[in-house]
């Protein structure tokens, strides 16, 4: 590392970088694609219900449906992440308060959901 303090500043930036992003815009990104997945997700399950003994594509389609279900969990959990980024570093606030709403309504979702099997 150089001595000289105006290298050591423009290391700082760079390193820095990442807080300039905007962070509420990723988090509805990432918030739009835990939806889809699990709209696709829906739509795979309830096409691979058929009877036994049609194949392997019901197989596959069921397979998906869990590869899809983990991709949704895992924007999930990297939704509410840049939430938090974007309220906290104040970048895209309102972005984030809209991803931050869209996790609420899924988690409002799958409570019914979960209220109604019991």
């Amino acid at each position: 590392m150089s001595r000289d303090p105006w290298a050591a500043l423009e290391a700082q930036r760079r390193r820095r970088h990442w807080r300039q992003w905007p962070w509420g815009w990723v988090a509805v990104a990432f918030s739009l694609l835990m939806w889809a997945a699990l709209a696709y997700a829906v739509l795979l399950a309830a096409g691979s219900m058929r009877m036994p003994g049609d194949g392997a594509a019901p197989r596959w389609q069921h397979t998906l449906a869990w590869a899809c279900l983990n991709t949704a969990v895992v924007s999930g959990v990297a939704s509410a992440v840049t939430t938090v980024l974007g309220w906290r570093l104040r970048r895209a606030r309102g972005a984030a308060m809209l991803a931050g709403l869209l996790l609420i309504a899924l988690a409002l979702l799958l409570g019914g959901v979960a209220l109604i099997q019991l």
